[in-house]
């Protein structure tokens, strides 16, 4: 007998040692690599992966054959020799000793990384003319790769999870509007394919975006990033999570009747809890007023036929913070303020719920009393994650308790409230996975969320754009921004002042700008029309990048200023037939004397400059030009592209 259980021990021991063996020998990739992608033409193309250690790897593609070998940790990685523009759908083969993958349907044109915060993020279905550019999406030579823009990490990430996409009248409503009409007309003027790398995020501040090293010279992210440091990698981070989640939930223990007691447990006595109907607010007689935590209970019915099928929980949006449990069993939390906002989905794989009755608990905390699941009903449900009409409604009643009442909560721990707008992590988790796949340059449209320290936004934005070109390793790539657009943000922060900041970056080698005082709306501060915005960071691309040397490619730009008596004169760059755009007086001008008191001015064009001058000011010191949230200017060059706000005073 003891024979036989000794052999069985064994052969247990084998398969796993076999399938630990077959997991570290299996050939990856990073998702950047897949079927339907485009390559950079006329540049070394880097590929790379991960396989068992010590290996050989061997890469075909384009009638190239490359061969590297895998280092002690199963890195690999070799560089593909210059490749013309090809729009004849390719495979490329990696081989490994024991795998091969075969990517399809790849194409070899240019490749620009589209990145930035919400006005990047703006899908084409929200864009003007949505309807008609949608129709009209049959080319399959635009191409675009999306990551998962939820994968928030505190550390440098190898990979992320995302896929290339054909563009099509199907595929393309979700891409990024700025990106598509950027890569339109590059299709359209260089007739070779085009791949958009959209990484974006809205309100994301530019330090998000940033390497942790590079910030270590600004000493306000002194402290936050020392307490980030410890999550140094995926094991580290994983680590500390657990064990701040252990130590958190053991003092609301202390402080909670629902944690001490167990509430998220199935079987759990409610004859004493009450009835209500979700979604709603904490606005009903018995939750009225209530600050702190309140517990939810509801008993759902899952059929057999969902069995070993992964499903998500999406219970909408919860105001507060929450933590949610499905048969006694943690599924997820959310534990800080920007993600509160969002739609709750919780991810559950095949096999770990049950068929028949499930039990989902739902803690929300809140402490100024705004909580309770809010969001819309038809959101409010359960569904299969490959068949989204497979769907269980988590509307209607539920079971719900106060618990602990008062606003002093434990703190929340620290690597749970690792979100879109701590330091670094959008570089950490995205834009290092994808480093560093070959690509012709950058187009970039953020700041908005940067107004409140516009004075040190050149210093960051330029530091980024370094950083970026140092870790990929391609020299100086182009790098062409978009200036924010006009917007009624309030008394607090003028953005002018970021739009300066700007301005100054300008100074960074081999960068342009796009600028939108024209095509904004101040009531609006996700403009729709993107096609103008794509258009012109296209125009400094073709004029830099692709040698079209009859292209006017900016508007003007503030260059110095003359005082002449009581004038000021101003001189520009790119100023060639200063005109209006709408053929009234310039607008937006102000001039200042020694008082520097501003005052609205004359200005007026002569020979490509501009004379300004005020009845109020007899002897002018200084000029400002569209310096205020909601300046919608009039003066352009003979291309009718916008000049940007400016001012020669530095008070």
């Amino acid at each position: 007998m003891n024979f036989f259980k000794n052999k069985i021990k064994c052969l247990m021991i084998l398969t796993t040692i076999f399938i630990a063996f077959n997991a570290s020998a299996q050939l990856l990739l990073p998702s950047i690599f897949s079927d339907d992608m485009v390559l950079q033409r006329n540049m070394k193309i880097p590929v790379w992966g991960k396989s068992s250690p010590e290996t050989k790897i061997t890469v075909s593609f384009h009638g190239q054959k490359k061969v590297a070998s895998t280092d002690k940790e199963g890195n690999w990685k070799i560089f593909l020799s210059p490749i013309p523009a090809d729009s004849n759908p390719q495979e490329m083969s990696i081989e490994s000793d024991d795998d091969k993958i075969i990517l399809k349907n790849i194409l070899v044109g240019e490749v620009w990384l589209c990145s930035g915060q919400s006005n990047m993020q703006s899908p084409l279905k929200n864009a003007n003319e949505a309807k008609k550019y949608i129709s009209e999406a049959r080319d399959c030579r635009i191409r675009y790769f999306q990551t998962d823009r939820y994968n928030f990490k505190p550390y440098e990430c190898d990979n992320c999870s995302g896929e290339w996409k054909v563009c099509t009248t199907n595929s393309v409503k979700n891409v990024t509007a700025v990106g598509y009409f950027f890569g339109l007309d590059l299709l359209q003027k260089l007739n070779v394919p085009v791949g958009l790398i959209q990484i974006d995020f809205g309100g994301t501040i530019v330090e998000s975006w940033m390497k942790a090293d590079d910030l270590q010279k600004w000493s306000v992210y002194t402290n936050e990033l020392a307490n980030l440091a410890k999550y140094k990698n995926h094991q580290k981070f994983k680590y500390y999570r657990k064990k701040e989640k252990e130590v958190w939930i053991d003092k609301l223990k202390k402080v909670d009747p629902g944690f001490k007691n167990e509430w998220m447990n199935p079987d759990i006595n409610v004859s004493n809890w009450v009835k209500i109907k979700l979604p709603r607010a904490w606005d009903t007689k018995y939750l009225k007023g209530h600050k702190g935590m309140v517990w939810y209970q509801k008993k759902i019915n899952i059929p057999a036929d969902w069995n070993d099928k992964d499903i998500n929980v999406n219970l909408s949006t919860i105001f507060g913070y929450d933590v949610v449990w499905l048969n006694g069993k943690m599924i997820g939390m959310t534990l800080d303020y920007f993600p509160s906002l969002w739609a709750r989905v919780y991810k559950i794989s095949g096999g770990n719920f049950k068929t028949g009755e499930n039990t989902i608990v739902i803690c929300n905390i809140s402490s100024s009393g705004r909580g309770g699941p809010c969001g819309t009903k038809p959101t409010m449900r359960i569904y299969q994650k490959e068949n989204r009409r497979k769907v269980i409604k988590l509307t209607g009643e539920w079971l719900c308790k106060k618990g602990y009442s008062g606003a002093d909560f434990p703190k929340i721990p620290l690597s749970y409230t690792v979100v879109q707008n701590t330091l670094s992590v959008h570089y950490n988790s995205r834009i290092h996975s994808i480093i560093p796949f070959a690509i012709r340059g950058v187009i970039w449209y953020q700041g908005e969320s940067n107004r409140h320290n516009s004075e040190s936004y050149k210093d960051l934005f330029s530091t980024m754009i370094k950083s970026w070109r140092d870790e990929w390793e391609e020299g100086d790539f182009p790098f062409y921004f978009v200036q924010i657009a006009p917007y009624n943000y309030g008394k607090m922060y003028n953005s002018a002042f970021l739009q300066e900041a700007q301005l100054k970056t300008l100074e960074v080698t081999n960068t342009g700008m796009a600028v939108t005082m024209d095509i904004g709306n101040i009531k609006n501060i996700h403009p729709k029309n993107k096609k103008d915005v794509g258009h012109r960071l296209a125009l400094w691309a073709l004029a830099k990048n692709y040698g079209f040397t009859n292209i006017v490619y900016s508007g003007p730009l503030y260059k110095n200023f003359k005082i002449d008596g009581n004038k000021i004169i101003i001189s520009f760059d790119y100023a060639k037939g200063l005109k209006t755009k709408d053929g009234k007086p310039l607008s937006y001008f102000e001039i200042a004397g020694k008082d520097r008191k501003f005052y609205p001015a004359i200005a007026e064009i002569i020979n490509d400059k501009i004379l300004v001058s005020s009845d109020k000011v007899n002897n002018p010191i200084a000029v400002r030009f569209a310096w205020s949230n909601t300046a919608e200017p009039n003066l352009c060059n003979a291309a009718g592209l916008p000049a940007s706000p400016f001012r020669t005073d530095d008070w």
